[in-house]
């Protein structure tokens, strides 16, 4: 595997994050909505990006790509693990506005504002949210009842939605998706049964299925 060399990635990081535009740049409502995720199996990662129609939550499209995994997993540099395999499953929906990608990790809630979905969104110019189980980086904030994760004290940058049966969620935006339209378009995909929302927890059934395969 690959070494990082983290004084450069963090420099990458910190000049991308300049890039990431925190307002809706793109058709609401979005014609199609996707989700990533990848799971891993004896040194291979399976990438998923399934898309599914906006209006009916149907799906439309999987894709899935298999590769060796070159970099270890090192926590605030997920991107440059993982960020390979997306951009190759997304690359044709470069500058795209009528489709939303929701990345299994962080958008903004990470320390240098640059967590995989603000990298995957700033690559290739594509309206990206964050979904991630775990926080990295922030405090907890309620505001008129709701629950935020702030930077610095000042910026909120994620909003934290919990459910009775399900244990929270950390919805960031990634690139060109303001907070409030990110935190609607994951209520919109919600569903009782799981913790994600349906384009993320079906691009981890079928990376999962396709790894037992292995």
């Amino acid at each position: 595997m690959k070494r990082l060399d983290f004084k450069k990635a963090k420099i990458v990081q910190e000049e991308l994050s300049k890039r990431v535009i925190v307002e809706d740049k793109f058709i609401f409502p979005p014609k199609s909505i996707a989700g990533l995720d990848i799971s891993y199996r004896k040194g291979k990662a399976v990438a998923c990006c399934v898309i599914l129609d906006y209006e009916t939550l149907n799906v439309t499209e999987v894709r899935l790509v298999k590769e060796e995994v070159r970099v270890p997993y090192v926590p605030t540099f997920l991107a440059y693990r993982e960020l390979p395999y997306y951009v190759y499953l997304c690359y044709d929906l470069k500058n795209r506005n009528d489709i939303v990608v929701f990345v299994d990790g962080h958008g903004l809630a990470h320390p240098r504002k640059m967590g995989i979905a603000c990298h995957l969104g700033v690559t290739l110019n594509i309206p990206t949210v964050g979904v991630a189980k775990k926080l990295l980086v922030g405090k907890i904030k309620t505001i008129n009842n709701k629950k935020y994760l702030a930077l610095n004290d000042e910026i909120i940058v994620a909003v934290i939605i919990e459910r009775e049966k399900h244990g929270p969620i950390y919805v960031s935006p990634g690139h060109r998706v303001s907070l409030k339209t990110a935190e609607k378009l994951v209520l919109r995909t919600l569903t009782s049964k799981h913790r994600l929302p349906k384009p993320i927890q079906l691009a981890h059934f079928y990376s999962k299925k396709e790894s037992k395969r292995i």
